[in-house]
C-alpha cells in the first residue's frame, strides 16, 4: 500500500457540497483502497453512501462564530484519538491554526478571499465573510509548509516572497475523460446549457451569446441549471429559456452530452474544472477568456481556439483530454511531500 506507516489527516469540515464534495469522495476513495487516511468531514455528509473499511472519519459540526475566531479545538481531540504523530496534515479552504502535522499543507478552494470582490455582484456580508477569511489565511501562512491551488492563476494569489511549496492542484479528470470518449455518438439536441447561477457567473453576457446563436438557429432554446432566485428576471422570463433549478449530476451530464452548446462566462475562477465538463462534453463551447480557462484550453484543445466577444470558441472535435490529471496523478505526487 502506498500510504502504508504514513499517518495522513484530512480537514474537509469546510464542504459539503460542490467541487469540494467531488474531491473528498476521491479521496476517500482513493484512501480506502490504499492504506487509509483520516478524514475530519462535515456533519451534513453523514447521510452519504460511503463505504469506508480503512479510513477513519470525525464528524464537525462548527459554528459561524467558530469558523470566525478560526477556532479549531476539535484538532486536539481528534490528534489524541490518532495516538500517533502525523505525518500530513491537509486542510481544505481553512486556515491552518497551528502545525498539526510533520508536514503541513493548505489548499486554497476559493479565490474569492484573496482578491477584490468589485464587479461579482457579491451581498455585503458575504463580501465582509470573505475578506475575513482572506484575512486569516495570511495570517496563518506561518503554519504550513506547502500551498496549493487549482490553476497557477490562482496560484500566483499567494505572496511571492513566501518561501513555500507551491503546488497547482486541480481537481481529477478521470470521469471527465471516461465521458469524453463515451459520448462521441450521442444525439445532439438544439439547446444551449449553462451550469451555475452565483452573481460572477455573468449570467447577462452568457444569454447574449445565446441570443446570438438562437438568430442563427430558431429552434435553440437555453437551458440553466442553477438556483432561480439568482436569474435575472428578463432571462427566466424569457420564453426560450428552460430553468431546472438544481438537479442531479447525472442529469447534468446527460445534459451537457445532448448539447449543442455549452456557455460559461464566469469572470473569476479558482480552476479550470468548472469548465471542462460541459467543454467535453458540448458539440460547441464558448467560455470567458480569464486565466484559469485558457490553462485549460492549452492542455486540451488540438487546434487553435478563437476570441468571440470575448470568449473563447472552440469545438469538441478538436479536443482531447489525454494530458488532463487523473486522481492518481494528483494524490501521488502529494503523498511524496511526506517522504
Amino acid at each position: 500500500m502506498l500510504t502504508d506507516a504514513k499517518i495522513i489527516l484530512f480537514n474537509f469540515s469546510s464542504t459539503f457540497t460542490g467541487g469540494g464534495l467531488k474531491r473528498l469522495i476521491a479521496y476517500l476513495e482513493w484512501f480506502d483502497n490504499n492504506g487509509g487516511a483520516h478524514f475530519i468531514v462535515n456533519h451534513r455528509i453523514k447521510d452519504l453512501p460511503l463505504d469506508n473499511k480503512n479510513n477513519t472519519l470525525y464528524y464537525i459540526d462548527s459554528s459561524k462564530i467558530q469558523k470566525a475566531l478560526n477556532n479549531q479545538n476539535y484538532l486536539v481531540d481528534i490528534a489524541r484519538q490518532i495516538g500517533t504523530d502525523i505525518d500530513l496534515y491537509y486542510s481544505y479552504g481553512i486556515p491552518v491554526p497551528y502545525k498539526v502535522g510533520k508536514v503541513n499543507w493548505f489548499h486554497l478552494s476559493n479565490v474569492l478571499p484573496l482578491i477584490e470582490h468589485s464587479g461579482y455582484g457579491l451581498h455585503l456580508l458575504r463580501s465582509i465573510e470573505l475578506k475575513w477569511l482572506g484575512v486569516l489565511i495570511r495570517r496563518n501562512y506561518k503554519n504550513a509548509e506547502v500551498l496549493s491551488a487549482e490553476s497557477n492563476y490562482s496560484l500566483s494569489l499567494f505572496p511571492s516572497n513566501l518561501h513555500h511549496n507551491l503546488v497547482v492542484s486541480p481537481n481529477g479528470s478521470d470521469k471527465e475523460i471516461k465521458l469524453f470518449e463515451q459520448s462521441i455518438d450521442l444525439k445532439i439536441n438544439d439547446i444551449a446549457v449553462i451550469v451555475g447561477t452565483f452573481f460572477y457567473k455573468d449570467l447577462d453576457n452568457s444569454y447574449n451569446i445565446f441570443l446570438e446563436l438562437q438568430e442563427k438557429n430558431s429552434k435553440l432554446r437555453l437551458v440553466i441549471i442553477g438556483d432561480r432566485t439568482m436569474i435575472p428576471h428578463k432571462i427566466k422570463n424569457d420564453q426560450r429559456v428552460d430553468v431546472l433549478g438544481k438537479v442531479p449530476h447525472d442529469e447534468v451530464i446527460a445534459l451537457l452530452s445532448s448539447a449543442k452548446f455549452y456557455i460559461n462566462t464566469s469572470r473569476v475562477e479558482n480552476s479550470w474544472n468548472a469548465a471542462s465538463e460541459g467543454a467535453l462534453l458540448a458539440q460547441e463551447s464558448f467560455i470567458s477568456d480569464i486565466e484559469p480557462h485558457i490553462e485549460l484550453l492549452d492542455i486540451i484543445v488540438r487546434e487553435k481556439y478563437v476570441h468571440n466577444n470575448s470568449a473563447l470558441h472552440f469545438e469538441k472535435k478538436s479536443l482531447t483530454p489525454k494530458d488532463l490529471p487523473t486522481w492518481s496523478d494528483i494524490i501521488e505526487d502529494m503523498i511524496e511531500f511526506t517522504d
